[in-house]
């Protein structure tokens, strides 16, 4: 492999960071207002807005908001309206979805059980589709063009800031088609004919956001707290040995109602079964066996055990998830230092562990 197929291998910038990150705010609006808005229901006793036969259902105002957020990107230009769109857009599809109870059933049911687990799959599919979508896109150098551009528009409209300007740079660094060569020096002279302002709100938050995940990274490549995980899954591989041993001891085998339960109990199989084989290379090896097994019974469990238990346990479910959520984040993580720790030569490797 040459120099050059390690360093594109190695890019930071190999995708557009700025999509996924506007998306991720998009998907975060919206499962914050779905929260938000029950919680705010049930406070208050579900009250009905307008009068007599009157009801002005919420997944109105999410389609108008979602709409204005249409709009906005159609009529104006700038990343700061792109971004309040994105905001003002997740919103509105948050009230949108939280009403799906009603279009699924013949009653027009709002509380129907199974609405959490249907909104659930649907933000789940949604962020893996998309962050599918622009990591295996890629950026390719008319793309890194397009986000030089779109920096200088901004730098007109006076909306780019200091750290949008020095990732159009990188990005602009990043062009290697020669015939580009004269635009990307044009578009490089344009950035840097006025200097962005340092002290601008969305420097102010995307230096905030940074130094958030930066801590949380911190914590969760902790060795505590990595031990602490991986604690987790011994005691739930012991747990599903357990629970095998008792059901061929007592014969208790559990019959499935419906398709839903057999889905579930395969399921939960196929992560017990990741668990224990996680913990068996835990111990013998190969380390980086083990954490990405472990990993593969996270993803199994978000996306088909936690469905089931959100059908029926609606909100209570979301501790669990959280945890899952956790325990996967401090994984990734560990399977990133172990990845880059294998890079390395055997001399400069350290325990990490």
């Amino acid at each position: 492999m040459t120099t050059k197929d390690r360093n594109a291998l190695t890019l930071p910038h190999s995708y557009d960071r700025a999509a996924l990150a506007r998306f991720e705010l998009f998907l975060f609006a919206g499962i914050a207002t779905v929260l938000i808005t029950r919680a705010y229901l049930a406070a208050t006793g579900y009250p009905q807005i307008g009068g007599g036969a009157l009801h002005i259902a919420h997944v109105l105002w999410g389609g108008l908001l979602m709409a204005v957020a249409i709009v906005a990107t159609a009529i104006t230009e700038g990343s700061r309206t792109r971004d309040l769109a994105t905001l003002v857009g997740g919103i509105g599809f948050g009230l949108f979805i939280d009403e799906v109870g009603k279009f699924v059933t013949s009653d027009v049911d709002y509380f129907y059980q199974p609405a959490i687990a249907i909104m659930y799959v649907v933000f789940v599919l949604f962020y893996l589709a998309a962050r599918e979508v622009v990591i295996r896109r890629g950026m390719n150098d008319r793309h890194r063009l397009a986000i030089g551009a779109r920096a200088l528009s901004d730098l007109a409209l006076g909306q780019l800031d200091e750290i949008q300007y020095n990732h159009a740079l990188r990005v602009l660094d990043g062009v290697e088609d020669r015939s580009l060569t004269d635009l990307v020096d044009s578009i490089k002279a344009g950035l840097h004919s006025q200097t962005p302002p340092t002290g601008g709100i969305e420097s102010k938050i995307t230096r905030g956001r940074n130094a958030f995940f930066h801590r949380a990274e911190e914590l969760l490549r902790h060795r505590v707290v990595r031990r602490l995980v991986l604690t987790l899954f011994v005691l739930q591989a012991l747990l599903a040995i357990v629970q095998v041993i008792y059901a061929l001891v007592s014969e208790n085998v559990v019959e499935a109602d419906d398709v839903s339960d057999l889905v579930v109990q395969i399921s939960t199989v196929a992560t017990g079964v990741l668990v224990v084989l996680g913990v068996w290379f835990l111990f013998r090896g190969p380390y980086l066996r083990a954490l990405r097994l472990l990993r593969a019974s996270l993803i199994v469990s978000l996306l088909v055990t936690q469905v089931y238990l959100f059908t029926q346990d609606q909100f209570g479910a979301l501790f669990g998830f959280a945890v899952s959520l956790f325990m996967l984040a401090t994984l990734r993580i560990a399977i990133r230092s172990e990845e880059a720790a294998a890079a390395l030569p055997q001399r400069d490797r350290r325990p990490t562990r």
